[in-house]
Formats: structure tokens, sequence, C-alpha cells
């Protein structure tokens, strides 16, 4: 949809004003970016699926799909990231009159499996009377 053509309320348009919102309130560049591209990544996916992006029409079921779409094309600690930030949007949303209940109201972020690190331990080896190395071990 062209910006033309976009109504008010639409995901692209409040956007907009969701992230002068945040720059007004001196929130973090990243934090900025950060939820502007989960909810870019919301929009595009909505156009794709034919779905609402008027905030008013867009229902949990199309998040739930978003979310689905992102566990299947990304990590689940990027889901995850990509929640945080359009539930804050929605949050927003609410907050501003654009919207009575937002659709993440009764949403559960992806968990994010816990990933063991390995730990490197460096212990010195005696080679000989005066040669010590350190080896690495797992």
């Amino acid at each position: 949809m062209s910006r033309s053509t976009q109504r008010l309320d639409d995901v692209r348009e409040l956007g907009r004003s969701f992230a002068r919102s945040m720059r007004a309130e001196n929130l973090s560049p990243n934090t900025i970016e950060s939820y502007g591209e989960s909810l870019k990544q919301l929009a595009d996916f909505l156009e794709s699926e034919s779905l609402p992006t008027a905030v008013s029409e867009v229902r949990k079921v199309h998040i739930d799909g978003f979310l689905e779409h992102l566990l299947n094309t990304r990590t689940p600690a990027t889901a995850n990231n990509r929640f945080r930030g359009i539930q804050q949007f929605w949050k927003w949303c609410v907050d501003e009159g654009e919207i009575e209940v937002s659709p993440m109201a009764t949403s559960k972020p992806p968990k994010v499996p816990e990933q063991l690190v390995p730990v490197i331990q460096h212990v010195p080896v005696v080679v000989g009377p005066e040669v010590v190395v350190t080896v690495a071990f797992r």
C-alpha cells in the first residue's frame, strides 16, 4: 500500500508516531531501531498475507501467525525480541486511545531455549624441566 493511500490507523503510519513518541521520551536509539524493525517486519508480514493493517482490525491470531512465521524463519531469540517490540507498540496504541484492548493482551512471549556455552579451561602442563605449556580443555 502506498503511503498516500494508507489509513491514518495503519500499523506503518502509527509506527511513525510511535517512533516520535519514543524519541520524545529520550529512549535509546537502539531501542527505537529495534522496535521499529519489529513493527516493520509485522507490517510486511500482514501485507504479504493479505491481512488487515489497520490497528483496530489486527487480532491475536494475526500476531500469532507473525510469531509462528518468525519461529520458522529466525531464531527463538529473534522471535522473542520482535515480540517485545510489537508488544510495546500495542501498549502505546492503547495508551493513545487508538484501540481499547491490545491484540497481544493475553499473548506470551516465545520461549528461548537455554544455550549452554562451553567453558574453556587453560591448564598448565609441564613438558620438561624448563618447559611449561598451556593446554585448553572444553
